[in-house]
């Protein structure tokens, strides 16, 4: 039986069919395909349905007042995330950092790859945009094509750019001209993108223009010289990136001990009257602040909250509104119960019941009341206006107070 001779070709496929397997067994590992199945097939058919309405349907006000640069933008950022695989391994150093036939044929094959990829993912994004290019922007289908042929090229060059830089350079040299490179070809891109809209010889010479570019830098990035460390430091920490993503949602990283903290850093009262509640509610307000998982959730579940009762129609944001102040009084009081059953407060309120309860409806109403009445000044803003926005900021912040002392009065009832 005759051996296939061993080929620069065949090496590139074994090592990019390796990745591809490991990446799915990472995939496999984290990932519960059950509760996958319940999200996905939902998802899936209300996002068919919201983009077959975009086609049949009225345009929104929001889609209709789009600027072009700004979905630009957008699609800029969705560009700056890709990135380069040569598939260089440090065992190279022995054998093939010799040949440099080898090297090139690896180095070749991966930079067509990143050029499939990029081309592939513009086209993706441009066909997601389409009820937008054509209904609002009056792009016909020829030019959407040849506009995500610009897209992808202009997403090779920055791709390939970025990580020429990465592999030249290290520490605050990289960063410098990485984020000028960055702001430059964004910048550029945002530009011509603007500048041929609806105009087919405009984004004809866009592509012919950046293509020579394009495989002017491919043919440097090839002959470029001492840059072996870094393509073997730059295909390691890309091989490992979707594997740390996954990872850092099943396996909590641990995080170095802080002597200061962001925000109260000194130790002063909060609140006038120095009882034992207003002293343990202090505590467990400032204990929350300083714990950044928390602060994070906070802020997270402040903004999402804001968007929800600012973007949909009366009476739906009121109702939004309801079932939001409740969920955020269950959840704040969730994290009072955390820190009352801790050993220093029970020290420090003597295991009294009733100062606890005063405490935790104190530290509640701190943390609820400001948030909600920028949730009722924000739907009021969106329904009413700025000034008459200021009622459902009032009616919210009563609603939420009433909530969150009956919520209380049940906890204490069943304590």
């Amino acid at each position: 039986m005759e051996h296939k001779r061993y080929t620069p070709h065949l090496l590139y496929q074994r090592r990019r069919k390796e990745h591809l397997r490991e990446q799915w067994r990472n995939f496999k590992l984290v990932v519960d395909w059950t509760v996958w199945l319940y999200l996905l097939i939902p998802g899936l058919l209300y996002f068919v349905g919201w983009f077959t309405s975009l086609w049949t349907k009225p345009m929104p006000a929001w889609a209709t007042g789009l600027s072009f640069p700004f979905l630009a933008g957008i699609i800029e950022l969705v560009i700056l995330t890709g990135g380069v695989l040569l598939f260089v391994e440090e065992a190279d150093v022995l054998f093939l950092k010799s040949r440099r036939f080898w090297m090139r044929t690896l180095m070749k094959r991966g930079l067509l790859r990143v050029l499939w990829l990029q081309l592939g993912k513009m086209m993706f994004i441009t066909a997601l945009a389409a009820p937008l290019l054509v209904r609002v922007y009056e792009m016909s289908v020829y030019q959407i094509v040849l506009t995500s042929i610009w897209l992808g090229a202009a997403a090779s060059f920055q791709v390939i750019a970025i990580h020429t830089i990465k592999v030249r350079y290290t520490g605050w040299r990289c960063w410098l001209l990485m984020g000028l490179l960055v702001i430059s070809m964004g910048w550029t891109t945002i530009r011509a993108s603007t500048w041929m809209l609806g105009e087919t010889w405009k984004i004809g010479l866009s592509i012919t223009v950046v293509s020579l570019l394009l495989v002017a830098l491919m043919q440097l990035r090839l002959f470029m010289k001492g840059t072996f460390e870094g393509d073997v430091r730059e295909d390691l920490r890309t091989r490992l990136r979707l594997t740390a993503l996954m990872l850092s949602q099943a396996v909590s990283k641990p995080k170095a001990q802080k002597t200061h903290t962001i925000v109260f850093r000194k130790s002063r009262p909060l609140l006038r009257k120095r009882s034992i509640p207003n002293r343990t509610a202090e505590i467990g307000f400032k204990a929350f602040f300083r714990n950044s998982a928390t602060l994070k959730l906070y802020l997270q579940l402040g903004g999402l909250s804001l968007a929800a009762v600012a973007l949909p129609p009366f009476p739906v944001n009121v109702i939004v509104c309801g079932l939001l102040v409740i969920m955020l009084t269950l959840m704040l009081y969730r994290s009072w119960d955390e820190l009352a059953t801790s050993e220093y407060v029970e020290l420090v309120v003597n295991y009294d019941s009733d100062a606890l309860h005063g405490a935790g409806l104190i530290m509640v109403r701190m943390l609820l009341l400001p948030l909600v009445m920028l949730m009722g000044y924000a739907m009021g803003l969106t329904w009413l206006g700025w000034l008459a926005g200021l009622l459902p900021a009032v009616c919210t912040l009563v609603f939420a107070y009433v909530v969150v002392s009956v919520t209380g009065w049940i906890r204490q009832t069943r304590a």
